[in-house]
């Protein structure tokens, strides 16, 4: 018999989404229907949940009803962020969604921990003592940016990376990151459809006012003694890009952090900047700042320049101005804008 209990906490699952499809309903009908007007409020507060708590959060459910209106609630959420039209809001729903499984997966035993992995498609296996996942699975979704996950400090056998039963929410972790790139890739590509822009119009504007709020707070608010106003194109468009949730490269991440240090900017200051993103991860974001800064390795890292800028595709030609045209390094042109 399905668990629909178990389904209104993890309505990513492949069950999930079957025991929708087997309801026979449409799309007209969940958005429409006043049969589903919990399931469309539902959705609504996972969005707002998620954009200000990054956990789309729990509701009192009290009947089998409650719980489908949950299940429902994933799907309307979903169209909503699309709606919305920004990536911004698409990751940190995503993100929402996937600290919830998190939360929720720490108390559940390891069997139906394994039986996520399997809908999310991860090559794990138990052994005697832990589990074990394939060690291409590990590199795409660990975060194996700072010490304790980087491979050389791991257990690998046979192309299994092995996690102790005690070291359990190490999987979880690793899970949390499949469930934000499973979402994010069922979402990216979707278009708005007409009717949840027409049905959910207030709540759409009431986050794109929210977006628009945080954005002009980010972009007139100093960091240290530097106003962002001042900074080159180029290091507005990676902040801008890392504030928005896009997918910045190595590169441009180092560049921005090198940039900030070599103006005098704080390790704290220069986290905070991180700390907006929609996927901010505390552990992993100090550990990149640490390093690039020389706090914890043997080199104190200088930004790159214009032509290595250009050569890793990080300087958007056609925002140049005529400081850019004038100046061979990012450092040279804020010394510049600050003088005129």
């Amino acid at each position: 018999m399905t668990d629909v209990r178990k389904l209104a906490i993890y309505p990513f699952l492949t069950e999930s989404k079957e025991f929708v499809r087997k309801m026979n309903i449409t799309i007209d009908e969940i958005l429409t229907d006043i049969v589903y007007e919990k399931a469309r409020l539902f959705g609504v507060e996972r969005v707002m949940n998620a954009l200000d708590k990054g956990d789309v959060g729990d509701r009192k459910l009290r009947s089998e009803s409650d719980f489908i209106s949950e299940i429902l609630s994933h799907a309307v959420a979903k169209m909503i962020a699309v709606c919305v039209k920004d990536n911004f809001v698409i990751r940190r729903y995503a993100l929402g969604e996937a600290v919830h499984a998190y939360r929720h997966l720490v108390n559940e035993d390891i069997d139906f921990i394994l039986s996520v992995c399997k809908d999310l498609k991860l090559n794990v296996e138990r052994y005697d003592g832990g589990v074990k996942i394939h060690f291409i699975d590990y590199l795409e979704y660990a975060p194996t940016s700072y010490q304790k996950w980087k491979l050389i400090n791991r257990t690998l056998d046979r192309g299994f990376v092995h996690i102790e039963n005690k070291n359990l929410r190490d999987l979880i972790r690793i899970v949390q990151e499949a469930v934000m790139k499973k979402i994010i890739l069922d979402i990216s590509d979707k278009v708005c459809i007409d009717t949840v822009e027409d049905v959910f119009r207030k709540e759409i504007e009431r986050i794109r006012e929210y977006l628009a709020r945080r954005k002009k707070r980010l972009s007139s608010r100093p960091v240290g003694k530097v106003n962002l106003a001042d900074i080159p194109p180029c290091m507005k468009e990676i902040l801008s890009m890392i504030q928005s949730g896009e997918n910045v490269p190595h590169m441009g991440r180092f560049a921005i952090v090198a940039f900030f240090h070599a103006l005098g900017i704080s390790r704290e200051e220069i986290f905070k900047l991180f700390s907006a993103a929609p996927d901010f991860d505390e552990e992993r974001t100090r550990y990149q700042i640490d390093h690039i800064t020389g706090r914890i390795s043997s080199t104190e890292y200088s930004p790159p320049g214009c032509d290595k800028m250009r050569t890793y595709g990080l300087c958007p030609t056609e925002k140049m101005d005529d400081i850019c045209r004038s100046v061979k390094h990012p450092i040279s042109y804020y010394w510049k804008k600050v003088k005129k």
